[in-house]
């Protein structure tokens, strides 16, 4: 590989790095000089103490001789001490002293105690680091002051005093740990922003987000000063350790997410061993103490393994993707570690090296105090870039599918239209269809009426002319033997027209009546009379029966039902009187009347298809049946129709 490349390939990384050192950097700087020194602040150095073993801690005053100077190494734990700190020839107006790493302590100033505190078993948790007190002394100043001290065998023996008036005591604290605060808040306010994500996306990278920066909001938050100012409590610093197992498994958490196909199987390993032990580290830190520090000593080589583990991983996927996700991954684990070994090199680690390169490095002690939570942030930013890299991808995927599917529905809308055209169209040739259809059924059936309503006018006819030549014979022999009979037999042969003209009449009223209208219970009406009339039947029947839900075609059916039914009736009794009775019932959409000719056998079935075999036709065209039964008390015909009008298509308007 040549070296324009090399460094071609990997120029993103560079640049990640670049602008990450670039931004920590100019931030130090410039907390840096917001932290500047107040010069009305006196540190107290322990160089200048004296000190002396008390008897007890309940000793009531400080000895005259036996002082030697303070030293750390000979300070043995739970054993108290008598303290002679000599004080600054300064003017305070409202002289404080800030006191940390002490555990119980008794402060006199002039021969008085000023302060006391004695720290008892519950207080075990407090971390007197970052546990400071304020302890006011008289002005104007005296020479020196003594206390009574005695340590505890859980924390370390590195007591710090600083002296001066409270207001400059708070602005200093201000100005020291405001970088904390404020960068705490940052990534409490990331924590929140991605529990939002992971409500709405549902996706686990979002969830071990927030928690890696809730652990390290929390941390920032906690170990520092000014938070006693907010809240002066003990617990919150407390748990403070137990962010360290809790933010590696996020962080391995979302390692795991980010590349499953990465060392998939040691990453969720990891990830399940570090849920146990932030779990169990918990636990410790709320039920045993000792348990709890054990836990967090122990973490120390495990945490090393994991940034084995992790830079490997992060590595690897460089290698093989080289995309905007493991570029600003990697840089930003590399910033994280740089700032860790920053903060390790100021701690502990400048003891072992030479003065020249201590002598270039200077600059160093020159940064902000608590650089691991910078580097935690940096790491922080870095995943909040992979994470918009993908909340941009799938918004671009979204933008394409959204695109796609406007794409699809405008298509789907043109075809349904297309379609919806076709088939208005397809409605209007079927309506035309079926309305040409409608024309032609109902001419088919007027014609079918009117060839019915001619064989009826020609079978009375017939009838009659063969009635009265048979009854005109018979008055032409018997007008001279029996003029009376043959005057009877004539008077006969003229009922026989009257009957028969007044059949043809109404068979010639049927066709001239209007087709859009039928009175179906006045044209019943004046059957029933007529048949009452000129041959002498009875008809027994209730009009306020008939029902008014029928068509023209339906009433013509009901209609045309009892006239050949009173036809057939008087041919089987061969002229002589009848009864009839007529029974309508209707009920679940359909009508069914009964025409009974009482005290009557069957007629035959030449008289059946003569006479009914038409009508049954045209019921069941409309979707009805007419059949003949013998009844109880003679003979009927049953009709069945349904309510449901058939003037779908305007039948009765069209005949």
């Amino acid at each position: 590989m040549s070296s324009a490349s090399f460094w071609g390939s990997r120029f993103p990384l560079y640049r990640a790095l670049a602008i990450l050192i670039v931004l920590l950097i100019g931030f130090g700087f410039a907390l840096s000089a917001f932290q500047r020194d107040n010069e009305l602040i006196f540190s107290l150095r322990g160089k200048d103490w004296q000190m002396v073993p008390a008897p007890s801690f309940d000793d009531p005053r400080p000895p005259e001789s036996g002082w030697q100077s303070y030293n750390t190494k000979e300070i043995r734990a739970e054993q108290a001490y008598w303290l002679k700190i000599p004080l600054p020839a300064a003017k305070l107006d409202d002289p404080h002293l800030q006191i940390r790493n002490f555990s119980s302590m008794k402060v006199y100033d002039r021969g008085t105690v000023h302060y006391e505190y004695a720290q008892t078993a519950a207080d075990k948790r407090t971390k007197n680091g970052f546990n400071w007190k304020f302890i006011p002394l008289s002005a104007p100043l005296s020479d020196e002051i003594y206390m009574l001290v005695q340590y505890s065998k859980h924390f370390p023996i590195d007591s710090r005093m600083e002296l001066g008036n409270k207001a400059d005591l708070l602005d200093a604290m201000f100005r020291y740990d405001i970088d904390n605060l404020v960068l705490g808040s940052l990534l409490l306010f990331c924590s929140l922003i991605g529990l939002g994500l992971y409500a709405s996306q549902r996706d686990a990278l979002y969830l071990y987000f927030s928690l890696l920066s809730f652990t390290g909001g929390f941390g920032a938050l906690v170990c520092n000063h000014l938070f006693m100012v907010l809240w002066n409590s003990p617990i919150p610093g407390h748990f403070q350790d137990a962010c360290m197992p809790i933010g590696a498994y996020a962080f391995i958490g979302a390692l795991s997410h980010l590349y499953p196909d990465i060392y998939g199987r040691m990453l969720r390993f990891f990830r399940r061993l570090l849920l146990v032990y932030s779990a169990l580290t918990i636990a410790g830190a709320l039920f045993s103490f000792s348990a709890y520090v054990q836990a967090v000593v122990a973490f120390a080589p495990l945490f090393l393994v994991i940034l084995l583990l992790a830079y490997w991983t992060m590595r690897t996927a460089y290698r093989a993707k080289q995309d905007v996700e493991s570029v600003w991954i990697l840089a930003g684990f590399l910033s994280l570690v740089t700032i860790t070994g920053t903060h390790m090199y100021r701690v502990a680690l400048h003891t072992f090296f030479p003065r020249e390169v201590n002598a270039l490095l200077r600059w160093m002690f020159e940064l902000p105090v608590d650089l691991l939570f910078w580097g935690l942030f940096a790491f922080v930013v870095c995943l909040i870039r992979v994470i918009v890299q993908r909340y941009t991808a799938m918004n671009r995927q979204l933008t394409e599918f959204n695109r796609s599917l406007e794409q699809a529905v405008q298509m789907r809308t043109a075809q349904l239209r297309e379609r919806k055209e076709q088939l208005e169209l397809a409605h209007e040739n079927l309506g035309a269809s079926i309305r040409e259809n409608a024309e032609a059924l109902a001419e088919a059936m007027k014609l079918e009426e009117r060839h019915r309503i001619t064989g009826s006018i020609h079978h009375t006819v017939g009838q009659t002319l063969s009635a009265t030549i048979v009854q005109l014979e018979a008055a032409k022999r018997l007008i001279e033997r029996d003029r009376l009979l043959a005057e009877e037999k004539l008077e006969s042969a003229q009922s026989l027209i009257r009957t028969g003209l007044e059949d043809i009449r109404r068979s010639v009223r049927i066709l001239r009546e209007d087709d859009s209208y039928y009175d179906l219970v006045g044209s019943i009406g004046a059957l029933f009379r007529d048949a009452e009339q000129f041959r002498g039947c009875v008809v027994e029947y209730d009009p306020d029966s008939l029902p008014d839900a029928l068509d023209t075609l339906q009433k013509r059916v009901v209609f045309q039902t009892l006239q050949q039914g009173i036809d057939l009736g008087v041919k089987m009794n061969r002229g002589r009187p009848c009864s009839f009775r007529l029974s309508v019932n209707t009920g679940a959409g359909w009508m069914n009347l009964r025409f009974v000719h009482l005290d009557a056998s069957p007629p035959s079935a030449a008289d059946l298809e003569f006479g009914l075999q038409t009508i049954a036709e045209r019921a069941v065209r409309i979707g009805g049946s007419l059949t003949s039964e013998a009844a109880p008390l003679g003979f009927a015909l049953k009709l069945t129709l349904p309510l449901v009008s058939h003037d779908s298509f305007d039948l009765h308007r069209l005949g």
